[in-house]
């Protein structure tokens, strides 16, 4: 009897041993990056995914508002906390760990009257310009030398354009493919002027600045494993999204 019972411990404490490690990952919903659904989660959602499966990761899905996520991770008490999809920009460069990217992000202009070629254009056309509070969008139009007076600071929960339709704004400036998602979507169909792209970003898998460097490692070899055989391709076609 005695037998029996050290022999159960034994194999309970091997099982114990060979269970997954857990992981929390914040995922912000950026349609079609990232979204919330039992079945799937966006483009670089999926990818992300499958890479931590990939590494041996259990995963604790946590799903906030932007901008508490994007706190939460960047606290300088976090660790080990991981969040998608983070856009790789120089304001953000010294307070997150860089693990590798999942997809390239192109932006545009979207405007009912304006056609505009670059920033300087913009600059020049454009007297209110929406963009949502706390993205890559709003470093860009930072950094390329919009004033605080034309840039219209939304809401997660605003559609910015819905309020471009409205007349309440001049253009929107955000992801190219969350624009064309919106376009195809809307009721009744509106004509709208697109820039070409302009201010690309990569948008990461990324971790608090204090982060496991095993953790790390195993995360960007799984991921880049996936670039090499074609996984991470291939969930971005069923997305509908290019590598370019």
């Amino acid at each position: 009897m005695m037998g029996k019972v050290l022999l159960a411990l034994l194999l309970g404490g091997a099982a114990v041993g060979c269970r997954a490690e857990s992981v929390v990952l914040y995922l912000m919903e950026v349609p079609p990056l990232t979204v919330n659904e039992p079945d799937r989660k966006g483009v670089a959602g999926d990818i992300a995914l499958e890479g931590l499966k990939r590494a041996g990761y259990e995963v604790k899905l946590e799903v906030v508002p932007s901008n508490r996520a994007l706190a939460t991770v960047a606290h300088p008490a976090s660790r080990n906390l991981l969040i998608i999809p983070l856009a790789r920009v120089p304001a953000r460069e010294p307070l997150y760990t860089w693990i590798a990217p999942l997809i390239k992000v192109n932006r545009a202009f979207f405007s009912l009257d304006k056609f505009v070629r670059n920033f300087g254009e913009a600059r020049a056309s454009f007297r209110a310009i929406g963009v949502s509070r706390g993205t890559a969008g709003l470093h860009i139009l930072r950094q390329e030398g919009f004033s605080d007076g034309q840039i219209r600071e939304l809401n997660q929960a605003q559609t910015p354009p819905k309020m471009l339709w409205q007349h309440r704004i001049d253009a929107w400036y955000g992801p190219i493919a969350e624009g064309s998602e919106l376009l195809l979507a809307a009721e009744p169909k509106v004509k709208t002027f697109v820039s070409p792209p302009l201010g690309p970003t990569y948008n990461y898998l990324a971790c608090s600045l204090s982060c496991d460097p095993q953790l790390v490692a195993r995360l960007a070899d799984a991921l880049a494993s996936m670039e090499q055989d074609g996984t991470s391709r291939a969930i971005r076609e069923k997305y509908g999204q290019s590598d370019n």
